[in-house]
């Protein structure tokens, strides 16, 4: 049982009373709500990892967080990291009749937070019902319709795409005009959007990204070998990898034959038919400095999708340089050749891996330039934006 249901829940029935008398909430400061489909699991995918620093944000800006979600069965890990930082969680959000005696037991919700596109379209109209005066938030994470509508530019005749983009498209285009404020991730995403709801509503919160490591604690050029790949089972991710081992690793191998991918993440749940010596699949890794500290570098081959990219920012995060393309790249600030390598075909992505691996100097100049790519999506700027909404 979470912390919220122990303080509230004694046989179904909802008691203020005791949450008043944990100390965990205070009357006179602002309360948000975070509705979000399952509890973050900030060291498995990027977008996680941004609505922790969220959450934590608002922790430190003095509100009542509370964190509403489905519980999983695998909680436990993350029930416990948001005990420790103060958040109180619900964990029965698709149980309609609890969740509405919750609502009604608040007695003041300034912002209702909805976490990607599913969230809000499944719960957008309870919480308005029981919260009226609640500020409505939207964070779309990415624009899913803008990621389907590129999918689909590959793979023209997949009818499941187009479903989907139709499904997203009415979601981010009808119903998110109904919200008080929308949250792009990006500058770029934030256009896109203003053509379809009020440019005024709409806000942006990227990726939060900080230095992990300090630059003179890294490996070595000379001590680092193999190239990384990172991501989860998320379909843009799984066309990369594919994309790397058809397209773009046998030109490579032709000059460097015994040069080894490393892929961490849960890809490897959902491919079986990749076996090749040279790639090594890990999957989910908890402690993941140690790969970032022995790849010479970085490889984020994306044909699609859309957002903002959390592992971009995550090799910056370690002074590791980086191979990716123009989606990758999109939001992040990058420039080719100046903090990052930026190539869209097979072709040019071979030619800059090969490159890279052999050119020390380009490779310290990449290194160098890590911590000032992390500027724009620091902690501050996050919180003076949460202040502004």
């Amino acid at each position: 049982m979470t912390l919220l249901k122990r303080l509230f829940n004694k046989e179904i029935h909802f008691e203020f009373g005791s949450l008043f008398n944990s100390g965990l909430y205070d009357s006179n400061r602002k309360t948000v709500i975070i509705v979000t489909g399952t509890i973050p699991t900030f060291d498995k995918d990027s977008g996680s990892n941004r609505l922790k620093e969220i959450i934590l944000s608002y922790k430190q800006l003095n509100y009542n967080c509370i964190l509403c979600y489905q519980s999983s069965g695998n909680d436990e890990k993350y029930i416990e990291f948001f005990n420790n930082k103060g958040v109180l969680l619900y964990s029965e959000l698709e149980n309609k009749n609890k969740l509405i005696s919750l609502l009604k037991t608040i007695p003041k919700v300034d912002f209702t937070w909805f976490y990607g596109p599913n969230t809000l379209t499944k719960h957008y109209k309870i919480f308005k019902k029981i919260l009226p005066n609640s500020k409505s938030i939207y964070d779309m994470v990415d624009i899913h319709f803008l990621r389907y509508k590129r999918a689909i530019e590959l793979n023209p005749k997949r009818i499941s795409l187009k479903k989907r983009y139709k499904k997203y498209f009415k979601i981010e285009t009808v119903l998110a005009k109904k919200v008080d404020v929308i949250i792009s991730i990006s500058e770029q995403e934030k256009e896109v959007m203003s053509a379809y709801v009020d440019k005024n509503k709409i806000i942006t919160i990227s990726n939060i990204h900080y230095i992990k490591v300090e630059l003179q604690k890294t490996s070595s050029y000379e001590d680092r070998e193999n190239i990384l790949f990172i991501g989860s089972a998320h379909t843009p991710n799984i066309d990369a990898l594919y994309f790397l081992k058809d397209k773009i690793m046998p030109s490579v191998w032709k000059k460097l034959p015994e040069l080894k991918v490393d892929i961490i993440g849960n890809l490897d749940k959902e491919i079986s038919d990749i076996k090749h010596p040279n790639i090594i699949f890990h999957g989910y890794v908890p402690e993941i400095e140690t790969y970032f500290n022995s790849a010479k570098f970085m490889i984020a081959p994306l044909r699609y999708g859309a957002g903002v990219k959390g592992k971009i920012g995550q090799s910056f995060e370690y002074h590791l340089p980086l191979i990716t393309t123009n989606i990758g790249a999109e939001g992040m600030f990058l420039k080719h050749n100046e903090n990052a390598l930026i190539a869209n075909n097979a072709e040019d992505f071979a030619n800059e891996i090969i490159n890279l691996y052999e050119n020390k100097n380009l490779w310290l100049k990449l290194q160098n330039n890590s911590e000032d790519s992390l500027k724009p999506f620091s902690r501050e700027i996050l919180k003076e934006t949460l202040k502004k909404i």
